[in-house]
């Protein structure tokens, strides 16, 4: 499931890129980017967190959220971004854009109690596990 940044207000450009978020010389607020504990695994958080560094935003601007309830609410009384896929976005009010420069996605793995119900898993309920993970509607 692909994931890009959610905010409060639609942003102005197609796509958001990290850049646009440093820290002018205005010294207004500077926007963090959330990351929520479903995304803190490596192939995401790490690559966020490269691109954090090579565009110059400062440390605590990117930040691991204990939950989705606090990182949704990081960004619904500020300017911050939420990391999330289009669904996520749309089920919480918020204007969603893919992120430039990086292709992140989320991944789910099958696990079940036999190898029979994870091959069912895979192939007749597919589509249906998707939608409920909210990959397409």
């Amino acid at each position: 499931m692909p994931l890009g940044l959610a905010g409060v207000t639609s942003p102005p450009s197609r796509v958001v890129h990290l850049e646009t978020l440093r820290a002018g010389r205005s010294g207004g607020p500077r926007r963090r980017v959330w990351i929520q504990p479903e995304d803190d695994v490596p192939h995401v958080r790490d690559r966020v967190l490269r691109a954090r560094d090579a565009v110059g935003l400062q440390p605590a601007q990117v930040a691991v959220a204990g939950s989705l309830t606090s990182a949704a609410a990081a960004v619904f009384g500020s300017a911050d971004l939420l990391l999330c896929s289009a669904v996520q976005a749309e089920d919480l009010g918020l204007h969603w854009r893919p992120l430039g420069a990086l292709d992140l996605a989320r991944g789910y793995g099958v696990a079940a109690g036999s190898g029979e119900d994870a091959d069912r898993l895979r192939t007749v309920l597919h589509d249906a596990v998707g939608r409920c993970l909210g990959v397409a509607r």
